[in-house]
This record gives C-alpha cells, sequence and structure tokens, in this order.
C-alpha cells in the first residue's frame, strides 16, 4: 500500500494542491479567529454603552414604580377614594392626553428594548 501512496506523494503536482490546501485551510483559521476577536470587542463595546446609557437614565425604574405605586394604591382601603376620584377625572382626559401618556411610555420602554434586541443580533 505504502508502494502506491509514496510516488503520490512525491509529486509536484500533488505537493502544490496539499500546499494550497494547507494553506487555504490556515487562512480560514486565521480569518475565523479575526474576525471572532471583532465580535468580542464588539459586544463589549455595547454592553459598556448600555451600561453607561443605564448609569445616567432612571426614567424606566420611576415610570415602573409609578405604575406599580398606582396599582397597590387602588387596594388600600385609606387610599381608595383617593383613587377612585383620580379615574374618575381621568375618564374624563382627552384623547389627546392620552396619546402623550402612550408616547412617554412606549419611547422609555419600547425604544430601549427595540435597542437591546437589536443589539444582540
Amino acid at each position: 500500500m505504502l508502494n502506491f501512496i509514496l510516488p503520490i506523494l512525491k509529486n509536484p503536482i500533488t505537493r502544490i494542491i496539499a500546499d494550497k490546501t494547507v494553506g487555504a485551510i490556515q487562512h480560514n483559521i486565521e480569518k475565523k479567529k479575526i474576525i471572532r476577536a471583532k465580535e468580542i470587542e464588539l459586544e463589549k463595546s455595547v454592553s459598556i454603552e448600555q451600561i453607561r446609557s443605564g448609569n445616567n437614565s432612571i426614567k424606566d425604574e420611576v415610570l415602573t414604580i409609578k405604575i406599580a405605586l398606582i396599582f397597590l394604591f387602588c387596594f388600600i382601603p385609606y387610599t381608595q377614594p383617593y383613587m377612585a376620584k383620580g379615574f374618575e377625572i381621568l375618564s374624563n382626559a382627552t384623547q389627546e392626553f392620552w396619546w402623550a401618556v402612550l408616547i412617554v411610555y412606549s419611547g422609555s420602554f419600547g425604544l430601549s428594548t427595540i435597542k437591546n434586541i437589536r443589539g444582540k443580533k
């Protein structure tokens, strides 16, 4: 069997093909390493940007706390008359007011969520 393989390995054309193949494989491996290193670097920069933006803005937390308090006050007997009066007043609010509220909440939660999803892809 070696008598058959040895002349093929000594053939100059076989050596050229083997060198080209090995070179292509090494190039592909190096290319993948570079791409992965860039991806890791990009992930780190995105994470740092998200951390910085999270440190400077607490509007999401404030809006969440406001909604939680409104929900909580609906179940506390002492505050129920005030909550009922507040909801009665809000039922008379114009459509423009509700659009403004929707814009504030979707701007706070919706856009930041979209940015997080887009950043993960």
